[in-house]
């Protein structure tokens, strides 16, 4: 028979953590309106299809200032590191664009 092992059995290893869709976005407005928001983030798909076509949007209200405002952000990227690589990308081709947490 096969040594006893001090591994824990079967049912009660962890499955691996669900990878994070990321811990970094890049803000390229804030407008005023959900629908604002939206009709930016396919403009500027249209002006930067290079570098936005295979991000996925985010869209957040924020108040401030007693003003509504809504962010559009491309999501998913690894870290600000990478976040801030990628608004030196979109700047260089005159867009605005802003690292941040997500």
């Amino acid at each position: 028979p096969a040594p006893a092992s001090n591994a824990p059995p079967a049912a009660q290893a962890k499955p691996a953590p669900a990878k994070p869709a990321g811990k970094a976005a890049a803000q390229l407005a804030a407008v005023g309106s959900e629908d604002a928001a939206k009709a930016e983030w396919k403009s500027l798909q249209k002006r930067f299809p290079d570098l936005l076509g295979g991000r996925q949007p985010s869209f957040a209200k924020v108040e401030r200032d007693g003003k509504t405002f809504w962010r559009v952000r491309a999501a998913g990227f690894a870290d600000l590191a990478d976040a801030r690589s990628f608004c030196e990308r979109v700047r260089a081709k005159g867009g605005s664009c802003n690292a941040a947490e997500s």
